[in-house]
């Protein structure tokens, strides 16, 4: 049984359903069949040899420091989100499961994540958060296209129902929350930044083949647009002050949503530009892994000045061990693996080996 079919079908023209690259339509269907072909990293954006050499050390010690579990140190209890983030650091240099250098690695992980999905399909541990969910349904629909179909059938069972928990968590009141999602399942507001992992996990599973109902895409642009800010940048919640990775999550979704360059997309590439990121403010880790492919997705000026000055930055903060240190007070929970992982992720934007990084 394919993933698509495990998913329930109530008639094509209520779903978007994409195999491979997609070109989304703000509420309808285009499907592009476009293939999966990656071009050279050089062919567009080249990738120097000191950065390829920082990736390349921060992966080493991720895989040194990997439980023999299959996941990655946190300063709390094992989380769902921080494994999946370290899997998709070495997926997006062009790692895969099952075969070559780091496959070890990868599978442990992939296995763990798998083995804690809970009966009603949400993928989290004890205290957990949806963040742990749309991170691991983002992390599973990567690996899903590379997976080997033994590991893949397994991955698409666990997709099918991580996805229909996505789309039965989405707020679907009226309200400046409709559209939107939040911490947990059942809670009854929204935020851009759960909101932004909802919908790329979604946009992932629709990569893969699974039929996604286009009032769920329609509803979840609406709430992102909401969060634009009339001064530029995007809020957390509609009406609040827009802050850097708020926005490159604003950024992010309307692109891969299918919103190429609406005004609050340039808008909001105008206020990172105008509002470089700093390594002291709070979720600096987090904020350069979406303004990175914020950055990307925008391409031109965008992806010229805010990759380059984030990959500096990232550059100047590497440990000598390969790793990288979380300074923020809710950063620190995830450690320096959370950490690293999301500047791994940033730094391989221009390999492009991950759907979600190809524009």
């Amino acid at each position: 049984m394919t993933f698509c079919s495990r998913l329930p079908q109530i008639g094509f023209m209520n779903y978007i359903r994409y195999r491979r690259l997609p070109v989304w339509a703000a509420v309808g269907i285009i499907s592009a069949g476009l293939s999966l072909n990656i071009p050279p990293a050089s062919a567009e954006h080249p990738i120097a040899v000191y950065v390829k050499s920082a990736i390349a050390h921060g992966l080493r010690w991720l895989t040194e420091h990997q439980k023999a579990s299959g996941t990655f140190p946190c300063n709390r209890n094992d989380r769902p989100a921080v494994t999946s983030l370290a899997v998709m650091a070495f997926l997006a240099r062009g790692y895969t499961p099952g075969t070559g250098p780091h496959h070890q690695v990868i599978d442990r992980g992939i296995n763990w994540v798998l083995a804690h999905q809970l009966p009603d399909g949400y993928i989290t541990v004890s205290g957990g958060t949806m963040y742990d969910h749309g991170i691991s349904t983002v992390m599973l629909s990567e690996a899903y296209g590379v997976a080997n179909p033994t590991l893949r059938k397994r991955i698409g069972k666990v997709l099918a129902k991580a996805v229909a928990l996505i789309l039965a968590a989405q707020k679907n009141s009226r309200g400046i929350f409709a559209g939107g999602w939040r911490y947990q399942p059942t809670a009854t507001d929204a935020d851009i930044s759960c909101t932004g992992w909802q919908l790329m996990a979604l946009r992932g599973a629709a990569d893969c083949g699974a039929a996604i109902p286009a009032a769920s895409i329609k509803n979840g642009i609406a709430f992102v647009v909401r969060d634009a800010s009339v001064n530029g940048g995007f809020a957390y919640q509609p009406g609040g002050p827009p802050g850097r990775a708020r926005t490159g999550t604003g950024i992010l979704a309307l692109e891969l949503m299918g919103q190429r360059n609406s005004p609050q997309a340039i808008s909001g590439g105008d206020f990172l530009l105008n509002h470089p990121l700093a390594p002291q403010e709070n979720f600096y880790f987090y904020a350069a892994y979406y303004c990175s492919q914020a950055a990307n997705e925008l391409g031109g000026k965008y992806y010229q000045q805010i990759y380059s000055h984030i990959r500096h930055e990232l550059i100047h903060l590497q440990n000598t061990n390969g790793s990288w240190t979380p300074t923020d007070g809710i950063e620190q929970q995830g450690s320096k693996a959370y950490a690293t992982a999301m500047a791994v992720l940033a730094l391989c934007v221009p390999y492009h080996y991950l759907p979600l990084y190809q524009r």
